[in-house]
């Protein structure tokens, strides 16, 4: 299946176009990581309601499916425990 194909892309891609286009451009790269941590956080000083559910819901799908096939590129967190790591995992 590709991007395209997909059912939460598509959701995406109906109510935030540019987003879903951001998606597409970015992904496989390091880029993609960076641009899901950014939707996740309010760090504009213009007030935020964020996403609908659904949407929030895609998003974060389609997060998981690209750690899935490219695993390489899986954000990863730091552990409150010195030298330990946590997958994030949505």
């Amino acid at each position: 299946m590709t991007l395209h194909d997909d059912a939460d892309f598509a959701t995406v891609t109906v109510k935030f176009p540019t987003i879903a286009n951001k998606i597409r451009i970015f992904w496989g790269n390091p880029e993609f990581v960076s641009l899901m941590f950014e939707l996740q956080r309010d760090i504009s000083d213009r007030p935020r309601s964020g996403f609908p559910s659904d949407e929030l819901m895609s998003l974060q799908s389609l997060e998981n499916l690209h750690d899935l096939e490219f695993p390489h590129l899986k954000r990863e967190i730091q552990s409150f425990w010195p030298g330990e790591f946590v997958a994030l995992v949505f």
